[in-house]
């Protein structure tokens, strides 16, 4: 799961922020940090919140999908659900990681590079992984619940963005 996108600082506050830059305790400056680590807060909340939907929803469709169709249609689409759910939840874990006082831009813009591109990674294996040790698979559920979970992740994120 990708992040929701992150409220940086308006021009005008990090402007604020360079001017009163030999006062550290500058009225201005005070405020954009403690807009900057609300946002960095609320953002980490609605990351959490969206993968909770997103687990909840997968353990409902694997339930459909085994009353409507068949155990193995369902454990794949649980697997499916879960090869997008676990990368993802790995993804909002680093990007988040610490205390939102410790959290600059740059820094999260650096973990989020290395957050995709290990997120993708962790992806390719448990998709081997289900590929090698599942002997009965069903791959149309399988594909189809990963689908779905990119599709509510970007719906998520599109209502964080709002």
């Amino acid at each position: 799961m990708q992040s929701g996108p992150i409220n940086w600082p308006s021009e005008a506050r990090v402007q604020g922020r360079q001017e009163s830059a030999g006062n550290p305790l500058a009225g201005s400056q005070v405020k954009a940090r403690l807009n900057v680590l609300s946002d960095i807060t609320a953002n980490k909340s609605a990351a959490y919140k969206l993968l909770g939907i997103q687990v909840a929803i997968t353990v409902i469709t694997a339930s459909l999908v085994y009353v409507l169709v068949s155990m193995t249609a369902a454990y794949s689409a649980l697997l499916g659900g879960f090869a997008y759910i676990i990368p993802n939840s790995w993804f909002i874990r680093l990007v988040f990681r610490g205390g939102a006082g410790q959290l600059t831009p740059e820094i999260m813009v650096s973990r989020f590079y290395i957050g995709e591109a290990v997120k993708l990674i962790l992806t390719g294996i448990i998709f081997a992984l289900c590929f090698y040790l599942v002997k009965e698979l069903h791959v149309g559920a399988l594909f189809l619940t990963f689908i779905m979970m990119i599709v509510i992740n970007l719906a998520g994120l599109a209502r964080m963005g709002t």
